[in-house]
């Protein structure tokens, strides 16, 4: 880290010394007014949803005792008693009378609570039925009382409720939800049985819910064992999970509030508070997103206000900075360039101060690096005429003595023709090697000089490969480094056809590809392994050859197209071992090299 910080230019170091400090108390400062922001919003709203929930539940207690009072006040009503125990029946005007007194007093509840009441039902296990409606005219109104006595049998003093359901004791052309105070008077085996039953309106307590404001994507859901009516259906997204309404079913809890996940992962608060008289459970359901708004509010402006005053303090920092680290750069800036090679940079500055003294001692680096760069390149280039020399003069007497054999060979066997074509080819082979002591040729003498290798191979090799050369001629007068091809077509027949069985073909191809020209050197012979391959790749990128001659030859050509060049130039190799070996040689179009011209 000490190391990095070194590194770092004049300006980075003043900002960052002052930067961090400041905006980690700006972020710390954001970050957990935040927070606490939050955290309070949240407290307030788990308070908020409690009270309403707490609220809410007594006043649907309310209603609910209510109702249950004027059950109550059937079940126990004299005349009721007296038709489901058989008294009366002896005396007309008391069965009368007492049918008159039911029936009043069940019209007194339906007309005093009719907001709430949607229906009253009483039945006996007699056969004996009383039932009050007045908004519609159902189809059928009948009960199975055995199944309903079979059902329910678990309260001691048989009063039960239902949350919202179908009703199925009234059935009308539109299906109707109801929720049911009842009481069921006595068993399957009791000589004497029945139901009283009121139902009430599900809108009427649906609208009691809705008219709660708990939050834009919140909702109350009232819980029963046998259901659960939401107020309003929760976006998919926040839907609660069939474990969380277990929960709330069989909360020992009165009332409390904790933090859950829905379905989908998301985060939900939730309040709950038990009516005393049921058991239900109401609970009001928000999306902590919702409780959160107000905190994302506080966290935008406090963001923005943090990044106004980090950009006002990085302004003003970055200037002060810049001005006096500005000589600094500028001279960093020239040290770059000629790191890049470009020695016409300057470093003069206008200052008598330690920054003038530098760059005076820099220009008086650069004129003395250029002197000992001119002088390595010069060594270098002698260097490498020496060894392009010695690999000719190398190569030269062993393919003049192999054919001058052959030449003899053919006289002796009266292939005159055949001999003088060799011998034409070998004075025009010799004559291009040495081009006056010129280097750089025009690529149609290098052409000139491929073919005349390869008719002469061919003839020692009594035509075991044919060969092709096609180049473009917009390529023909390109300057090329002297025996750039003539290594890499002998390593193709040395290397690739004379361990291929068969008839081997060699061509060597010449095309413009973007800036570049591309000769390409193929052979279908032995072709190279990928191990092999991969160790020739990576000895084009060596800065020294090894001394196998197909590696030799191919890196000599290589380095002396980047010498003169560039980097963008060279050679690349392709082979699928069996198959083939494919060559190809980069150099720039209608350029020159080093200032040399093809004619040279």
């Amino acid at each position: 880290m000490k190391r990095y910080f070194a590194d770092r230019p004049i300006q980075s170091k003043l900002l960052i010394c002052f930067l961090p400090i400041l905006v980690l108390s700006v972020v710390l400062t954001g970050f957990f007014s935040y927070l606490s922001s939050s955290r309070q919003l949240k407290e307030n709203a788990f308070y908020a949803l409690s009270d309403t929930t707490h609220q809410t539940a007594l006043f649907m207690n309310d209603k609910f005792m209510t109702i249950f009072e004027q059950l109550v006040r059937l079940e126990r009503n004299d005349a009721l008693g007296s038709i489901l125990s058989g008294e009366g029946q002896t005396a007309e005007q008391h069965r009368y009378d007492d049918l008159i007194e039911l029936h009043k007093q069940l019209d007194d509840v339906y007309h005093s609570y009719f907001q709430m009441i949607d229906s009253i039902f009483v039945a006996f296990n007699n056969g004996r039925s009383f039932n009050l409606q007045q908004e519609y005219v159902p189809r059928q109104v009948h009960i199975d009382l055995d199944g309903w006595l079979k059902r329910y049998n678990t309260s001691k003093k048989g009063y039960y409720w239902l949350n919202s359901h179908k009703d199925t004791i009234f059935e009308t052309v539109e299906q109707r939800k109801v929720m049911s105070s009842f009481k069921m008077i006595g068993t399957e085996s009791s000589p004497v049985s029945g139901i009283v039953l009121i139902n009430l309106r599900e809108s009427y307590f649906l609208d009691i819910m809705e008219n709660v404001n708990i939050s834009p994507g919140g909702t109350l859901v009232l819980i029963s064992p046998e259901g659960a009516l939401f107020s309003k259906e929760l976006d998919k997204g926040y839907e609660l999970s069939r474990d969380t309404i277990t929960a709330l079913r069989n909360s020992t809890a009165g009332s409390g509030s904790f933090s859950t996940d829905s379905k989908e992962g998301r985060k939900m608060a939730i309040a709950y508070n038990t009516l005393p008289l049921n058991h239900w459970v109401l609970a009001a359901v928000v999306p902590e997103k919702d409780i959160l708004e107000g905190a994302n509010r506080i966290k935008y402006i406090t963001l923005v206000i943090m990044v106004f005053i980090l950009i006002v303090v990085s302004l003003a920092a970055a200037v002060v900075a810049r001005n006096l680290s500005n000589p600094l750069r500028y001279l960093s800036k020239q040290v770059k360039r000629f790191e890049r090679g470009d020695f016409t940079v300057s470093f003069a500055l206008d200052q008598h101060n330690e920054m003038g003294v530098l760059a005076r001692g820099l220009s008086g680096l650069l004129a003395s690096v250029v002197q000992l760069l001119d002088k390595v390149r010069s060594e270098q280039e002698k260097k490498r005429q020496i060894e392009l020399q010695a690999m000719q003069a190398q190569i030269q007497p062993h393919f003049l003595y192999n054919t001058l054999s052959s030449i003899k060979h053919l006289i002796d066997m009266n292939e005159r023709q055949r001999a003088s074509t060799m011998v034409s080819a070998l004075t025009s082979y010799f004559r291009i090697s040495i081009s006056k002591g010129r280097e750089i040729i025009p690529v149609r003498e290098e052409m000139e000089h491929v073919r005349s290798y390869l008719m002469i191979l061919n003839i020692r090799y009594s035509q075991e490969f044919d060969y092709e050369i096609k180049v473009a001629d917009e390529l023909l007068e390109l300057p090329i480094l002297k025996l750039t091809l003539q290594p890499i077509v002998e390593n193709a027949i040395y290397h690739g056809i004379k361990n291929k069985h068969g008839q081997g073909h060699l061509s060597v191809t010449g095309y413009r590809e973007g800036d570049n020209a591309v000769f390409e050197v193929y052979d279908n012979g032995h072709g190279i392994s990928e191990a092999k391959l991969s160790q020739l790749r990576a000895s084009l990128q060596s800065d020294t050859a090894a001394y196998e001659a197909i590696t030799y030859g191919l890196w000599n050509a290589h380095m002396r197209i980047l010498l003169h060049f560039g980097n963008s130039y060279g050679l690349q190799l392709d082979s699928e071992e069996g198959v083939y070996t494919r060559v190809k040689v980069y150099l720039p179009f209608a350029n020159k090299a080093k200032g040399e011209s093809a004619d040279a």
